[in-house]
């Protein structure tokens, strides 16, 4: 039977989005062949779909950089870390395995510029892939390798945010919920921005604090009161321009921004550069993380028995609705395709 897929062409909308079939393809001595049980949707997809991504337009692709499964068959090379039967997920960058990142390490994402995972089997360098810890589902490791790597990376990687730290979160979508999650269960308090409070309270914490930034365009002085002049010692920044100004005000004395959306514009034109300077802060950009970091998230997820917020799954004959709820962003966490 030939396995089935969907494909859409970069920068031709979601009416592009088709459901097709790809030929079963001899194996590498390197690859893995994996049966795909469950996929999770990014905003990414849509950027995709627009013409927003930096995605070859001149090819339709197999959308979706994070997905879940089975190995069904292992190449030669492959055989001494795979066998029949083990539950993957994939990374976001297929060839980031460990380290510092390079350029040639971050210049392929699935889904993007190679096929992704939006597929019945998919076939990929046994390298690019992380075995999901016992006790974790397909559903939880699919939901992971975008959204859930950059928040980890933000927390711990970057940030090193230690217990009793203040993290401000940006929006109701995945990083925006794993974040939530990770901070819940390592005694970080959060405070969360959102248009939303209502999503924003399916996400919270105890003892954290939600804010309606269109209710308080000067929300910046919410989070100081809420922190005792203090500050947050890391921003998630979902915003971009719409948000930054007020991020740093929020920030405390030698805070850190990890900069990872621009959904309120990439200009960042209303940026306050005497704060950044004044509080010692730093802000950096944060694009995901490696093989290493998935697989260290997974094993928090297993010993803290986190279970990401899924918003909505779909049947794979429904797909396309789901990348719809996805491009209305009414949401909260993340949105899965259920493959198998």
């Amino acid at each position: 039977m030939t396995p089935r897929a969907y494909q859409l062409t970069p920068g031709q909308g979601l009416a592009s989005l088709e459901a097709t079939t790809r030929p079963r393809s001899a194996l590498e001595p390197h690859q893995v062949r994996v049966a795909v049980r469950s996929v999770s949707l990014n905003y990414r997809e849509i950027l995709i779909c627009r013409g927003d991504y930096p995605a070859p337009p001149d090819r339709p692709v197999v959308p979706c950089s994070d997905g879940a499964g089975t190995v069904v068959e292992v190449g030669p090379a492959a055989a001494s870390a795979w066998a029949v039967g083990d539950p993957v997920v994939g990374s976001f960058f297929p060839h980031w395995h460990d380290g510092e990142p390079t350029p040639e390490a971050i210049a392929v994402t699935a889904g993007c510029n190679v096929d992704g995972w939006l597929a019945e089997e998919v076939v990929v360098d046994h390298r690019a892939l992380v075995r999901i810890p016992a006790g974790v589902s397909h559903t939880t490791a699919a939901c992971a390798p975008c959204a859930g790597v950059t928040a980890w990376v933000a927390l711990f990687e970057t940030a090193r945010l230690q217990a009793g730290a203040t993290v401000l979160i940006q929006g109701t979508g995945g990083v925006a919920m794993w974040a939530a999650r990770l901070a819940a269960a390592s005694g970080i308090k959060a405070v969360l921005i959102s248009s939303d409070a209502a999503k924003a309270a399916t996400l919270q914490t105890p003892g954290g604090v939600t804010l309606n930034y269109l209710e308080r365009p000067d929300w910046s002085e919410e989070v100081l009161r809420s922190t005792g002049g203090r500050g947050v010692d890391l921003v998630l920044e979902l915003g971009g321009n719409a948000t930054i100004r007020e991020s740093l005000r929020a920030l405390a004395f030698r805070g850190q921004v990890a900069v990872i959306g621009g959904l309120g514009g990439w200009t960042y034109d209303s940026m306050e550069y005497l704060q950044l300077i004044t509080k010692m802060a730093t802000l950096h950009g944060l694009y995901v993380g490696s093989a290493r970091s998935l697989a260290e998230l997974l094993t928090f997820v297993q010993q803290h028995q986190l279970q990401p917020h899924v918003a909505a799954r779909f049947a794979w004959d429904d797909a396309p609705a789901a990348f719809r709820l996805l491009e209305a962003g009414r949401h909260v966490g993340k949105i899965v395709i259920d493959v198998a």
